[in-house]
Formats: structure tokens, sequence, C-alpha cells
């Protein structure tokens, strides 16, 4: 039923990109070392990849069996049980992270939560409850106990506290709760009590403790959190927080280890330093780490350093282990292998000098976990997992459930960099400042042994004045990085369910909440812990200008444009000063005398009262994509204070915005037109953070392909330059999120005065940029009140005109999904009268991707590898419905290609449907998501890949600027015309059997105004189970654009398209360079006397592999028999292969 089309294309010799879903792409942008051959003899293990079979938990992993950390101690464990058993993985530490939406349920009238530490004992000397009781008000009178009791061995109890009451324990609340948690039986609402409480428990320092609940009559306990105190302070006791290093695993089932070298290399020997032996096993070898030969038996030893002589010529060594020592598990600090060869980890090459200013980017940059002597080359700009990635001491963490062989105790760390630089000749006698665009989540900085500063937050700059601190020669930059506080626990995924959104992450707001893990994105070690941004230093002779822009006010209708330019001047000496600023729009200059006080910052704007060249100026003014060309000057400053001190260069764009209904119905103007606000939610650039200019721009180019005009920073989770210049570049408005997640995600950030110390440092950051079209306080709820009023505050001080909503989905807009695939009429019968911010289903990636992003025995059928990807049964995403869809309209699918080929009609119908169900009010729409920052199987627009799904191609027809659609609810016949100009229009209505021969033809004919949508007519009924709908929209006898529809009577009538042969196509193709883009046309026919449905067009190059990024004019189209298409393509030279 879907034809496809693989297409060659080739380009000339040029700097090409890294490859496939390897970012950053582009060599110039990627700072991480290069991995060379290393012939000397050494452990070759030593930071290499390694993989186990499984872990016991989600620290203690295979990456700790080659980290050069070899313990001796007990590895950290902990067990969690009740009297129904042990606790899994997702639900062990819930009582533990300091997250009240996060719970236990304990059923029953006599229960208990015990805890079991093995290796690092906890120490504490209170416990603060936050516990709630369900119960039966005719069953519960006689009373409860809670005791909490310590023991050594888990058979000796001592009590630690008790409390016991008549009545009932806590205080009465208004809700009723289910009787059933889960609500998998018959329920009935019960009466909820809650109880906080902080109890002493002496000096507690042992192996075990259990709270004991009891109550007749009770249904059961939800235990949201156990908080352990030491002196008043919560103290952790989860082995996240208690790092050991080792590898254990679960000796009642074959484990394996095996450890990718990176490369070929002849070894003789491997040492393996046991904590926890094993009887009998085998190491093992192999070229591909699939196919193994036995190198070496492992038989029981009491040494806690087993040395093997071991000879062997191999890329992969593995550990086979078959049957464990008495503890009946497996643990290893640590592995090393022996030999020559393998890969070794040389620095990247300096950024250097570029525009005045020597970035530090590359270069020296060494990384050292806190409390550890082993450093390693580092990637900076880059997070400190990337770095280790970089280096090859990780798995691929994109691919399968690699991302859990990662260390969360290892990344829960501070951690140490390092670089040596020289100071350029240029800024002898200058005034020297060392500058980080982004760190997180603390640092703390020393030049040469003096501290100079610090930087709190993931999105304020750092900008220290360095000049007393340098000397002549090498000079040693050292920052100590300072991980969150609050990581929160891994989110598990399974089947069912992605696990709860978010988590305490919240409280160290700003930074990557969404690191913790969502239904969209997995857990992130680390939590992007690094030196994530640039770094670099510049030089001036004290004054400095920065953070530049332009508030623009409109004389209609003629449109003349009055300008007040305004830039950052700071003062860094300790005197007063006189200098002169000047600054230029285009070819516009002005200039202004002004007075600085010693070691100040100030605003200086330039008011059109005073210069009368920026009073109603004929201006090429800024518009958002679809509405006009979004252009740009050449605009900037410079400062002279003893000659020119400082200068700045950007890109400004004259627009005004204007608002109204802000609290009512949300409507944005541009320059006096409204805006038709159609776009998605990036909840996240790259999950760990490698996105730089080509992919935003590749990216951003792709929404303005759709016919996008929006993109929102979902939570503030985006903070590169080169977003917003990619988003003024394409025309692509930007509602900017700060950094509050819906309040049942996590806690609200703990430092305000750090949340808006960042919060007024990001606004002068991005208001330059034209881009930005509105500030949003809070995802699905408001902002503490404080927040509020200071945010609001803040942007009516430094980003004048630009409005600001307290909620994403409150007052004048609307949201809260829903999330999951419903049937194309659903949209249509279900339109607000609101801008909606949040709205997505599923959309499925091609075989090709799935393929990138799934282990080959994880392709088919669906399981937990789809689920860790995403794909859940459940959850808001609801896989299932979107199953029964495919099931219904295709019956059972019996492969992983057939499933990825059918799911494009579903991603086409639904996304197209729910855009144009939008286009009948145009008040907005944002689809959750438009952007996946990576491999993920919902809520995107193109994979992780950046190749477009259908679903693309759905949206890019729905949003048209002129656009005609059906109706799916109503059947009418619909033009929309969200340009700045009336039209007058013919529509060509055609009717077609399922083997594409024609039934009828109207012709209609209507007028529609600027930002309108108009009702033509109804659509000519037709007694069919399967009708073809084409709709073509002509303005003059010329055609602008057409609109083909599969029609059934129900879902279930799609099987008969099955019957059907498969189509034969003929295609033809012409190429030709254009500077650094590569455009094409293909032709497409249909040879056959059935229609070929949603032929898809699939660039390929010289050695067979996908070209992408591409755009393609459409894809995902049907031919008519006979019919003929041709297609525009177009892709970067750069990414030609």
């Amino acid at each position: 039923m879907m034809a496809s089309m693989c297409l060659l294309a080739m380009a000339d010799n040029h700097a090409r990109t890294r490859g496939i879903g390897l970012y950053p792409g582009r060599a110039c942008e990627n700072f991480a070392p290069t991995m060379t051959v290393d012939n000397t003899y050494r452990n070759v293990a030593l930071h290499r990849a390694a993989i186990a079979s499984s872990s016991i938990d989600y620290n203690l992993t295979a990456q700790l069996a080659t980290d050069g950390i070899t313990s001796t101690a007990k590895p950290n464990t902990l067990t969690v049980s009740t009297p129904d058993g042990t606790l899994d993985l997702r639900n062990k530490e819930r009582a533990f992270d300091q997250n009240i939406h996060t719970s236990n349920f304990l059923k029953g009238e006599d229960t208990y939560l015990q805890m079991h530490w093995d290796g690092t004992l906890p120490q504490a000397n209170a416990i603060a409850f936050d516990v709630k009781i369900a119960y039966y008000p005719d069953k519960a009178t006689k009373g409860y106990s809670i005791e909490i009791l310590g023991s050594d061995n888990g058979t000796k109890w001592k009590r630690l506290y008790a409390d016991a009451g008549r009545g009932l324990p806590g205080n009465a609340t208004k809700q009723m709760v289910s009787s059933d948690p889960n609500k998998q039986t018959d329920v009935v609402r019960l009466p909820l009590r809650a109880l906080l409480k902080t109890v002493p428990i002496g000096d507690f320092h042992q192996k075990y403790l259990r709270v004991r609940f009891r109550m007749p009559g009770c249904a059961y306990w939800e235990v949201s959190s156990l908080d352990f105190k030491r002196s008043g302070s919560i103290t952790e006791v989860t082995p996240a927080w208690n790092f050991s290093s080792a590898w254990v695993a679960d000796g009642r089932q074959e484990q394996w280890l095996k450890v990718d070298l990176g490369t070929k290399a002849d070894f003789d020997r491997v040492r393996l330093h046991w904590i926890e032996s094993p009887q009998q096993g085998k190491i093992q070898t192999s070229q591909d780490g699939y196919t193994w030969t036995d190198a070496a038996p492992l038989t029981a030893s009491k040494r806690a350093v087993q040395e093997i002589a071991c000879k062997g010529s191999a890329r992969y060594v593995r550990l086979l282990l078959q049957k464990p020592g008495p503890t009946g598990r497996y643990a290893l600090a640590e592995m090393e292998v022996m030999g020559r060869g393998g890969l070794t980890a040389k620095p990247a090459k300096v950024r250097g000098m570029e525009d005045g200013r020597y970035w530090l980017d590359g270069g020296n940059w060494q990384l050292c976990r806190a409390g550890d002597t082993q450093w390693i080359p580092a990637t900076v700009p880059g997070t400190v997992l990337t770095s280790y990635a970089n280096i090859g001491a990780l798995p691929q963490t994109n691919f399968d459930n690699n991302l859990r062989q990662v260390s969360e105790s290892f990344f829960n760390s501070d951690f140490n960099y390092r670089n040596t630089f020289t100071v350029p000749a240029e800024y002898t006698g200058k005034q020297v400042w060392l500058n980080f665009n982004g760190i997180n989540w603390k640092a703390e900085i020393s030049l040469n042994g003096s501290p100079i500063g610090k930087i709190e937050g993931a999105f304020k700059r750092g900008r220290f004045n360095v000049t007393k601190y340098l000397k002549a020669g090498e000079n040693t930059l050292e920052v100590k990085v300072i991980h969150n506080a609050h990581p929160g626990i891994v989110k598990i995924k399974n089947e069912e369910s992605t696990d709860l959104n978010g988590g305490a992450l919240g409280a160290d707001n700003p930074t990557f909440h969404a690191s913790i893990g969502w239904d969209w994105i997995t857990s992130t070690p680390g939590r992007e812990v690094g030196i994530w941004n640039d770094v670099y230093l510049n030089a001036t002779n004290g004054v400095s200008v920065a953070d530049p822009m332009v508030t623009t006010k409109l004389n209609t209708p003629d449109t003349l444009a009055t300008m007040t330019p305004t830039v950052r001047v700071s003062n860094g000496l300790d005197r007063a000063v006189d200098a002169i600023v000047r600054g230029w729009i285009g070819q516009i200059k002005f200039e202004k005398k002004v007075r600085l006080d010693a070691n100040t910052t100030q605003d200086v704007s330039f008011l059109p009262t005073d210069y009368p060249q920026l009073r109603d100026r004929k201006m090429r003014l800024w518009w958002p994509n679809g509405m006009g060309e979004p252009y740009l000057y050449d605009a900037g400053y410079t400062v002279e204070m003893d000659g020119t001190s400082d200068s700045i260069r950007y890109k400004a764009g004259i627009r005004e915005v204007s608002y109204q209904n802000m609290d009512t119905a949300l409507q944005i103007f541009f320059n006096g037109h409204r805006l038709d606000p159609k776009g998605g939610n990036w909840g996240f650039s790259e999950t760990n953070l490698n996105y730089r200019g080509r992919e935003y721009d590749a990216a951003v180019r792709y929404h303005r392909d759709m016919n996008f005009t929006m993109i929102r920073n979902w939570v503030g989770q985006i903070g590169d330059e080169e977003f917003y210049e990619a988003c003024d570049k394409y025309g692509i408005v930007v509602w900017q999120d700060f950094w509050l997640a819906n309040p049942w995600d996590g806690p609200d950030p703990y430092n305000e005065n750090m949340f808006m110390d960042n919060a007024n440092d990001y606004i002068y950051r991005i208001r330059q940029h034209a881009s930005i079209g509105i500030y949003v306080g809070r995802n699905e709820g408001y902002p503490p009140a404080t927040l509020d009023q200071a945010l609001r505050k803040s942007i009516a001080r430094e980003h004048p005109q630009l409005g600001y909503i307290s909620s994403s989905a409150d007052d004048g807009v609307s949201g809260h999904g829903p999330y999951w695939a419903v049937p194309a009429y659903w949209y249509f019968a279900h339109t607000g009268e609101k801008f909606h911010s949040e709205r997505g289903l599923p959309n499925i990636v091609s075989y090709e991707s799935l393929q990138r992003m799934l282990a080959p025995e994880h392709l088919w059928p669906q399981s937990i590898s789809w689920a860790q990807h995403d794909f859940t049964q459940k959850g808001a995403q609801r896989g299932a419905s979107f199953n029964e869809m495919i099931a219904t309209r295709f019956g059972q699918i019996q492969s992983a290609k057939a499933f990825t080929e059918q799911a494009q009609w579903i991603n086409y119908d639904l996304h197209r449907a729910m855009y144009e169900s939008a286009q009948q009010t145009r008040q907005g729409m944002l689809m959750w998501m438009s952007h996946p920052c990576w491999p993920s199987m919902v809520w995107q627009t193109y994979d992780y890949y950046l190749e477009p799904t259908a679903a693309y191609f759905g949206i890019k027809k729905a949003c048209e600027p002129l656009h005609v659609q059906l109706n799916a609810h109503t059947k009418q016949i619909e033009v929309v015309n969200t340009t700045l100009q009336a039209h007058q229009l013919e529509i060509v209505e055609e009717q077609f059997d399922i083997k594409g021969n024609k039934i009828s033809t109207r012709t209609h004919r209507t007028g529609v105004a600027e930002d309108q949508t108009v009702r033509v007519a109804e659509l000519q009924s037709a007694d069919l189970p399967i009708r073809l709908v084409r709709l073509t929209l002509k303005e003059n006898g010329k055609k602008v654009t057409d609109n083909f529809y599969i029609e059934a009577r129900s879902d279930a009538d799609y099987q008969a398209l099955k019957a059907l042969p498969e189509a034969k196509l003929q295609f033809g193709q012409h190429f030709e360079q254009q500077g650094d883009e590569m455009v094409g046309h293909m032709t497409v026919k249909n040879l056959s006397d059935v229609p070929a449905y949603y032929v898809r067009l699939n660039l390929k190059g010289s050695d067979g592999e996908q070209i992408l990024p591409v755009l393609y004019e459409d894809n995902y189209f049907t031919l008519l028999p006979g019919e003929e298409k041709t297609v525009k393509v177009s892709y970067r030279v750069e990414d030609s292969h």
C-alpha cells in the first residue's frame, strides 16, 4: 500500500559532517578529542566502553569496571521491602527521592516499609514523615500504632521510636480516595488523613530500619516521603549519594560484561579486581561484539586480584560468569586488559582568536571526578557525561538502553576542570575578561591558584576581570563544577508507562530540569553537569558593551518605523570615566557621550526624540514566517574610552510586537497584523546538550519548511544563542518559558534569589533577538507569587514591549493535550476559542531510524526496548490506542518494517487533522512536541536523526498560509488564509474510487479576507466504502495548492486497500550544486492502473546511506494512475556522502 523510492544523489568534494545522529555534526563545532591508536603497553581497557547483561541497580553498572578506580570496599546497596516482598528498582527509592508526588503504597492493617543498607551505613537522628492514610470509617475504631525499629542483622530489632493512640493518626483532609490505590479492583471512596511529623530516632547507624504501621480498618498507607535527618538537615541515604566503584550483578543467572577496546588490540593478560568473585566462568574475545571465542577459563580464586594469562588479538573482550561464589552475586571493581593497541584520546585544537575574542573551546582542558586523581581529556563546551563519552568510556548512550549502563552515582558528583593557555599578545596593556556562557549547576573558578569568582545556576553567564591574576607565559585555569543538590532518582520506563515526570530536580532551578526524566526523555546521569557552553577571553580598555536591543513603534498604515536602540554599557574600572557610545542599524548611525561611575553597568538608550534619524524611517521589517521576509539588519555598537574599548555586532530585526486579550484570549500582533501561532514545543535540544549551530539551523529550518510560525522553549530548557539566531533567520517566533515545570512535576525553586539572578541575566542576553514573541512564567500552572511579580517587573524593565503571561495553560491560553492518537474528526469537534499550547500524539519513525535506535534483537515485537524510547502502552502517549488504529486499518502487523510503514499513514492523517482543525479559528496551536531531543517514537515531526516523518508533511500541508481543507467532522470544504492579503479563489473538488477512477468533479468560488477561514461547501456524498478526495485551490487560473484525502466509512474499510496490487513507479532526477546546497528535482510517474498511495522519497548517497537532513518539497503523497509529480529536493553539500 505504501510505495517507497530510494533516490541517489552525489556532490563534489567538500568538508563533510560526521554522520547521521552524531552531534555536533560539523567538525569546526566539535571539540571532542581525537581517538588515535596507541601501541604502548598498558591497560587497554581503561576508560573503554563496557556493557553488561544486567546490574543490580543503576549505580553499580558496567561503566565502573573500566573507570580505573580499584575499590576493595563492599559496594553500597539499598534493598527496600514490604510484607509483599522486595520492591523493584522503579519503586524502591520513592520514599527517599524528596518528591511528594511519588509514593510507596502499603496495603493492610499491619504493614511495614523496611530498608537494608549494605556497605556505607546511613547516619541520622530523626525521620520526617509525609504519610497519608486511607481508611474505612466504620472499622477504624481501635486506634493505631507506628514504630520505627533498627537492626544490625535483620533479625534482632531495637525500637527507636513509637507512637500510638486510640483515635486516628494525623489530621483529616477533605480528600476522598479510592480504596485501591492502583484502581485494579472494585473500589469505594474512602476518607484520607495526612500525617506530617518529624520524630527522633536516636543516633541511628545500622544496616536495617523498619517503619511499622498498624491500624485496624486501614485500607493503605501512602508513604510519600521518609526524609532522614541529621542535625536538622536532610541526609541522603540512597546509593547514588554513596559512590562505590564496582559492577555488581545477580548471580542467580548467567551474567556477562563486555569491553569495547575501540579497535583491535593485542593483549597477553587480563587482571580482574574482585570484591565478590565467581566460581566458574570464561574470558572470551570477539571482533564484532556478537560472535565469541573462548580465550581462557575463570576458576574460583581467593585472591582479590586475579591475573590470567590470556593472549589474544581482538576488539572486544568479555567475561562470561556462570557460577557465583558464596554471596550469590558477582562484584567486579576493575577489569584490566594488558596489551598494545586500542585507542587513546588526544585533545582537540583550541578554537583560538576570532573577532577579537580568544576562545578557550577545545585545547588543553582536562577533567577529573572530585576525589579521584585520574584526569581525562575534556570536551569544552560539553557536559561531563559528553567528555566521558567522547573518550570512549561510555557506550553509545542514545542506542537501545545503553544509557542505563552508565553509573548514576559516578556522575552524581562534583567535577574539576583545568586548562592552560597563553594570553594573546594583542591583549597586552588591556583589561582582560574571562567569560563563561553556561555551566551547570554551580561553579567555583580559580586562575593561577587564586579564586576569581563563582557562578550559580545553569543559565547565568560568568564574566570576571582577570587582569591582575594573569602572568606571562602559561596560565592555569581551574573550574570546580558543583553538581545538583537535588538530582532525584532514575525514571524507569516499562511497557506500561514511562514513570512519573520530573521530580526533585525542580528545587535546583534554574537547571536542566528535564534531564531527570520525562515521558519523552530518559534520565541523564549527571543531569547535564559540566561546562556546557562556550568559554572565552576578551580585552577592553575598561569599558564594554553588551546585550543590545531595538524597540520599534510603527506608524500605520504607512509602517514608518520609530526606533529606540539600547545597549548595556559597563565600566570595569575603579574610577568614573567618560565614554562615547556609537551605534548603527544598517546605514543609520547614532552616538552619545556618557558618564559611567566606577564598577557599574547601565542601559544606554538612544531616544528618537533626541535622534531624528531614528524617527519615521522606511525600514525593511522582520516578519514571522508566512507573513513576510524576516529581514535582519547588520547592527552593532562601539564604545570609546582611550581609543576603541569594545565593540559588538549583531543582527537587528525591526518589528513591533503588541497584544490583545492577554488574560482572556491571547492575540499576538507583529507589525500590526495578527499572528496565527502554528508551531511546536521544544522540550530540550539534545539529550546531552550536543546541538550546535549546524543542528539548530537544520531543525529550525525544518520548522520554517513546515509553515510553522512559532517554537515554544518549554520550561526554558534551551539556552544556546544559536537557537535564537536560527529563529531570527527563519522567521520563527519564540514563546520563551522560564524554568518552572508543572507544579506536579517538581518542587518550586528553593533559591528564588538565584532564580531571578539567572532570569535577569537571561532576559538581557536574548533581548536582541527579533524572534522573541512572549515570555511565560510557568508550564501548566502559576509561578510562586513572589517570582511571578519579579518576572513581570524584570521583563518590563529589561525588555520593554514584550508581553508576559503567568501560565502556559490558563487565563488567555489553554493546554493539557490530549497527547495520544484520536480520530481525525475529534480534533475538529473539539476546537477551542483560545491559543492551545500543547496537543500531540505518537509519531513513529521510519524503519531506517528504528534500526539506528534499537538493537536488531529488539526491533520486533514491541517490547520494553520500545518503551525505553517512549512508546508505552499507557501513559500520556497511550501507544495502545495507536496500535489499535493500525490493527483496525491494516490488520495485525507482523514486522517492525511493516509497522513503521503503516504508521506513516496515521502520522500524516492525524497530524494534518490536528492542525487543520486549529485553522477553523486560527487562535493558535502548538503541538507536543515538534522536536525530539533523543531517539523517540512519540511527539515529534522529524526524528532524532533529522529524518522527517510523514507527520512533517501532513503538518506542512495543513499549515500553508493559503490552504484548502476538508473538515473531518462536518465534511465541509474550507479555505484558510493567514497571508496579509485578500484573495479570490477557485476550488476544484474531485472524487475517485479506490482504483483511482474519477466519480465526480465540482468547482466552487469564494473570496477570503486576510486572517480568515471560509466554509465553502459540503463535500459531495458518495456511497462507497472508500473514496479518494482531491481539493485543488487556484487563483487567477493557476494552481496554488492541493490536498488529498483517503476517506473511509469506517477505519476497518481501509483494509480493502491491501487487495490492490503494488503500483509501479518511474522516476528521474537532476541535481546541481548551488553554493553550499545541492538542489534537485525528482520526477515520479505512476505507470500502473491503480493509485500509488503515500509515495515516500528517500534520498541516499553514493554509499547507500540516507542523506540527512534534507528538504523535500513534498513527500508521502499519492499518485493516481498515470499521474506524474515533480518534487524539489535540497540538502547541504556537507551532509552528502
